[in-house]
């Protein structure tokens, strides 16, 4: 484990090198572009196939020097680069970047005529906000006035906010940033995920292919601050896949759970969204994120039990569900944290990957649930309601639900 109080991260990388040909990428073979973007970004593949077409044609040598990032958390980054090419001046290209595998951005570059760097920068626009900490891997794709195109070894760095301490701690499993929150919550939080390592590795058939990130506040000043445009202070937190993290803010006292219960949660998300493609809000996403919190939530077990004791527990896989949205929003996520735990007393760890792997084929929820189950919807319904201690039919209308609150109630979006 590595463990850096007051972390002000060195946001500059001076390389000098001889590059000859294309180097590719890691990033999953996927783009995605914004208005501000100039284009969609090639893929891993499209790029590695380039680079063994143009190493095969071009001897062409490429010289590359002071690749810089700079972080102006919270109004964005720049880049800049020296970069030559033998046969020619650098006419065109950009600079593209990701801060999770999976999507890509990309800016085009100027040229300064008379020193020949090369400098891009990108600043958050409305909707684009984007919080300190993330990642970014970036690399140059440009070509000379002969024709010639390359591409820079990728580089790693991060968006960081260098104007407050924070405190980072990095294990196998997680990497967390906190604010104006006591220290013990990066050494639960990765105490958390530690050890849920092996229950994230059976229920999703292998751990994510990148390292989460947990970005945690305890300071809703600085909290704002990076939501430009955005002024709802009911929001508490936020997960996206693209940026490979969940940021949170929380209060001092409630730190064990934000470690034990809200981050494995989220953290949950990001597999829905790697293995299943989930992304939708609903009771079946909701519940079962809130089945990988470490704290197993034996009261919301037993809320829904008196639920199912009083008659008052709706149907589950009827039309859409037990809601998360609206005056009751929690109902979602306790009822569908016991249809979870059913399902995994029944089918296991395997059975839950085996379901998520086949909505992420493309598949329905209920087509899926029916086939690894080797029952009809009626039969899963019954028997789960009956694992309740509820009716094995259930209510043609639903009554007014019991309402109660969840320790993590923190929206996927």
């Amino acid at each position: 484990m590595k463990n850096t109080t007051a972390a002000r991260l060195t946001s500059v990388v001076l390389i000098s090198a001889l590059l000859i040909g294309l180097s590719a990428m890691s990033l999953r073979a996927m783009a995605q572009t914004s208005p501000a973007d100039d284009g969609p970004v090639a893929s891993a593949n499209q790029i590695e196939s380039a680079a063994e077409n143009h190493a095969a044609a071009s001897d062409v040598q490429w010289t590359v020097s002071d690749l810089v990032f700079q972080s102006n958390y919270p109004n964005g980054f720049s880049f800049s680069a020296h970069i030559n090419s033998s046969a020619g001046k650098i006419a065109t290209g950009r600079v593209i970047w990701s801060h999770a595998p999976g999507t890509q951005r990309s800016r085009s570059f100027e040229v300064d005529a008379q020193t020949g760097i090369l400098s891009a920068s990108w600043q958050p626009g409305p909707g684009e906000s984007t919080p300190p900490w993330v990642g970014v891997t970036y690399l140059w794709d440009v070509t000379d006035e002969a024709g010639n195109t390359f591409q820079t070894e990728p580089q790693s760095t991060e968006y960081a906010d260098t104007g407050r301490e924070w405190l980072r701690t990095e294990s196998e499993d997680v990497i967390v940033f906190s604010e104006g929150l006591p220290a013990e919550v990066n050494d639960l939080t990765v105490e958390a995920m530690a050890a849920q390592r092996e229950t994230f590795r059976a229920a999703w058939g292998g751990l994510l292919p990148y390292k989460p990130r947990a970005i945690l506040f305890g300071d809703r000043a600085v909290w704002d601050e990076w939501q430009i445009g955005l002024n709802n202070t009911r929001v508490i937190g936020t997960t996206r896949p693209e940026w490979g993290a969940t940021v949170q803010i929380t209060s001092r006292g409630a730190v064990q759970d934000m470690a034990y219960n809200t981050v494995p949660h989220e953290v949950a998300h990001l597999y829905q969204d790697e293995v299943a493609g989930l992304a939708t809000v609903s009771w079946f996403i909701e519940g079962n994120a809130t089945f990988f919190q470490l704290e197993e939530p034996v009261y919301y077990e037993n809320m829904v039990r008196e639920l199912a004791a009083s008659g008052n527990l709706p149907p589950l896989l009827q039309g859409t569900g037990p809601g998360v949205r609206g005056p009751y929003t929690h109902e979602g996520y306790a009822i569908g944290y016991t249809f979870w735990k059913w399902w995994v007393e029944n089918y296991g760890l395997e059975g839950h990957y085996q379901l998520m792997k086949l909505v992420g084929s493309g598949i329905t929820r209920t087509q899926a649930i029916q086939q690894v189950s080797g029952l009809t919807l009626e039969e899963v319904e019954s028997r789960w309601r009956v694992w309740l201690g509820a009716s094995p039919v259930p209510p043609t209308l639903i009554p007014t639900p019991t309402f109660f609150f969840l320790p993590s109630p923190t929206p996927w979006s």
